[in-house]
């Protein structure tokens, strides 16, 4: 595996340059596998050899939807319905929450119609507006500007209403632009004094959940699976919690930094100092880079 140093990271040019040291690549969709209209060629084939070599390939989003609606939406985007078997979701993880601690209690879904099918049959009283709430389920904004949800948000934070982030992504690429998401909104929750309780990457749990998903044993070496995420926020940083490897795609939300980081690397190799003066990275650096997922 690249990177057992730690003074450095390796720039590869595919998996399959230490494929037979993995039994697990949890792989991210939004960056990796899709931009959010297009499916990348590349890291499909990437996904179908690992299978091919004996690779169990899980996919973990932080799509605040349930499991079924991302696997859905892969299909219909020309993804192999074979490889969509094994499909982890922010959104799933907190359905389950709301079904285990919150059965028949006042719940505000605080996003868009459009996510509607995150709070469908999840057996509670839906209210319209926060300040009633017993807790809420964030999907998405609210508002166009986060700032915006200061005020909306206000006496929720102060009565500790618990908010349940069903998309820790901060931003997205979505085509050639960026949106924030429910990370965003929950950041600001937290920063007036609100409790969050986040679903998804970078939770250990999160990573955890897609061994059980794929059916291997809670106790697979960690050394032997493989992170393959675009951002350092939430792919990386959950690799750094549950103990994984890391493969950051800085083909995606960091697509403009890859330049530099072409640039600065000595015969495909560029020290962990240098990739966090580019990244403005902490601890959560990847124990390889390359610029789009491919065998």
């Amino acid at each position: 595996m690249p990177n057992s140093s730690g003074l450095s990271i390796d720039l590869i040019s595919g998996i399959r340059e230490f494929s037979d040291q993995l039994d697990l690549i949890i792989c991210d969709l939004w960056g990796v596998m899709h931009d959010g209209i297009s499916l990348h060629p590349s890291a499909e084939i990437a996904i179908q050899k690992a299978r091919a070599a004996g690779i169990k390939t899980v996919f973990l989003s932080n799509a605040p939807r349930p499991r079924f609606h991302v696997r859905d939406h892969l299909i219909s985007m020309g993804l192999s319905e074979d490889l969509t078997d094994f499909v982890v979701t922010s959104g799933g993880l907190a359905r389950d929450e709301v079904r285990a601690n919150f059965r028949g209690k006042k719940l505000y879904h605080l996003g868009p119609e459009g996510d509607r099918n995150t709070v469908e049959g999840l057996p509670v009283v839906e209210v319209n507006h926060p300040d009633e709430a017993d807790v809420i389920l964030a999907t998405d904004l609210d508002y166009s500007d986060v700032k915006k949800h200061r005020n909306w948000l206000k006496i929720a934070a102060e009565k500790q209403t618990p908010l349940l982030c069903a998309n820790p992504d901060r931003i997205v690429h979505v085509g050639d632009k960026l949106y924030q998401c429910a990370g965003a909104v929950a950041d600001l929750y937290e920063e007036i004094g609100g409790e969050v309780r986040w679903f998804g990457k970078p939770t250990a749990y999160a990573l955890q959940s897609c061994l059980k998903e794929c059916g291997l044993p809670a106790d697979t070496p960690k050394n032997r699976i493989l992170m393959v995420g675009d951002s350092l926020q939430t792919d990386m940083a959950g690799a750094l919690a549950a103990g994984y490897k890391g493969l950051f795609i800085a083909g995606g939300i960091h697509r403009m930094e890859f330049p530099e980081l072409e640039r600065q690397a000595e015969d495909s190799r560029v020290s962990v100092v240098q990739f966090r003066k580019i990244f403005g990275a902490g601890k959560a650096v990847p124990h390889a880079v390359m610029q789009q997922l491919s065998w």
